[in-house]
């Protein structure tokens, strides 16, 4: 994470939540967006890193639960997860899979890719 971070010239130490098992309540969407604030967006430094981050470490899916760590699970940001999905560069899915999880949109891959 310091590492995304300091690439996008964000001069903040990152913090880390790891938990065993799935993280309660993640599976909801409606939990991730419970405290969003309208006047944040997404298209931030902090935000990228995380996001860049995220997807070094857990894939093309984000799990909702947690990303996999050896025998562990890393909790994203909620904050950060719950802008990128309501600015549309994240989409929560998995309905048909054991866990849900956030994918990159078009637009989320376009933001990777520009900064």
């Amino acid at each position: 994470m310091t590492e995304e971070l300091a690439r996008t010239g964000w001069e903040t130490a990152s913090t880390f939540t790891v938990g065993d098992g799935p993280r309660p309540s993640a599976g909801v969407l409606a939990w991730w967006q419970e405290n969003t604030p309208d006047n944040e967006t997404a298209d931030t430094k902090r935000s990228v890193a995380y996001l860049r981050a995220y997807l070094r470490i857990g894939g093309p899916r984000l799990y909702a639960g947690g990303l996999f760590l050896d025998r562990r699970r890393l909790y994203m940001d909620r904050s950060v997860i719950s802008r990128l999905e309501r600015d549309g560069y994240l989409c929560f899915s998995g309905e048909d899979s054991k866990e849900h999880y956030f994918e990159l949109t078009p637009a989320g891959a376009a933001l990777v890719a520009a900064t």
